[in-house]
């Protein structure tokens, strides 16, 4: 079963980092993605100045059947970043798979960068 959880605990945040290929950094939040007790995914984020910043997001294996992962674990940061009263959220990486990633969770491009409005996304139809 899957299940997508902070991780609370900075040693299992830098194993699961670096199981997927993230650079680890303990000043950011992040959620890790596992399936039957498997690090199957990770993902790294903060906020500043009232924004939210996914800096990083990856799966353990990569390609385009892993965006429905990408998107459940990218939208438990996006609902975290909700909760905690952030309106705008930003996705940092660029590169075939997380201009995928960044659009099968909700971002839209502008200015150049993924960006998000989170107001309603996770109570509305609109999204």
């Amino acid at each position: 079963m899957l299940k997508i959880v902070p991780m609370t605990k900075p040693q299992e945040q830098e194993r699961v980092c670096l199981l997927c290929g993230i650079e680890y950094d303990k000043t950011q939040f992040a959620y890790g993605a596992y399936e039957d007790e498997a690090v199957v995914g990770a993902a790294q984020f903060c906020v500043k100045d009232g924004v939210g910043y996914i800096n990083d997001l990856r799966c353990r294996k990569e390609g385009d059947e892993l965006l429905p992962l990408a998107m459940l674990l990218g939208r438990a940061v996006l609902n975290f970043l909700d909760l905690h009263g952030v309106k705008e959220a930003y996705f940092e990486k660029s590169g075939e798979f997380y201009d995928n990633a960044a659009k099968v969770i909700g971002f839209k491009l502008k200015d150049e960068k993924y960006h998000v409005y989170l107001e309603g996304m996770f109570t509305s139809h609109i999204h």
